[in-house]
């Protein structure tokens, strides 16, 4: 973690030229390795990710985790500002399609382990909320709802509808 603020310091020292510079060699150098790895070490790539990543996620307390999902969702925001609207179509075209492969990908057995640990963990979450946090979080989920809704494109709102008729 101090080798990650160390860069930081440095990148935000250095020269918006040079920070640019960096940031495309190292894009390159990252896009480099993965084309030269083997779909059986990407596979073991991805789960040391994943298990680094739950064991970090593990050692936050509550109010890092809301911090960070701060964090996440203003640059979410800010990039998604920045995008003109058929590029937002088009991220989140890519997005369900890939959404939709990691899904195929799966077998029964694993897609049932996931909504089982879903349950679980969304069972433990709720039970350990007040009842005052409940009700603010369902207002937060609401003007979240509301504000994602806001953003759909009359493709994404047909879309929507359909889905809704169908359940």
């Amino acid at each position: 973690m101090l080798v990650r603020q160390s860069m930081a310091v440095g990148r935000a020292e250095a020269a918006p030229e040079k920070v640019q510079r960096q940031r495309i060699l190292a894009r390159e150098r990252s896009a480099a390795r993965r084309a030269s790895l083997t779909s059986e070490q990407v596979e073991q790539q991805r789960a040391h990710d994943r298990e680094r990543k739950a064991a970090s996620r593990a050692s936050l307390t509550s109010e890092q985790v809301e911090q960070q999902r701060a964090h996440d969702r203003e640059r979410s925001a800010a990039r998604r500002a920045s995008l003109a609207s058929d590029q937002v179509e088009q991220q989140r075209a890519h997005d369900r399609e890939r959404s939709a492969a990691r899904r195929t990908s799966l077998t029964s057995k694993q897609v049932e382990q996931q909504r089982s640990h879903d349950r679980e963990r969304s069972a433990a979450s709720r039970a350990a909320l007040t009842p005052e946090e409940l009700d603010q979080r369902q207002a937060l989920v609401r003007e979240k709802t509301a504000a994602w809704r806001a953003t759909f494109t009359s493709k994404e709102i047909e879309h929507q509808r359909a889905l809704a008729v169908e359940r």
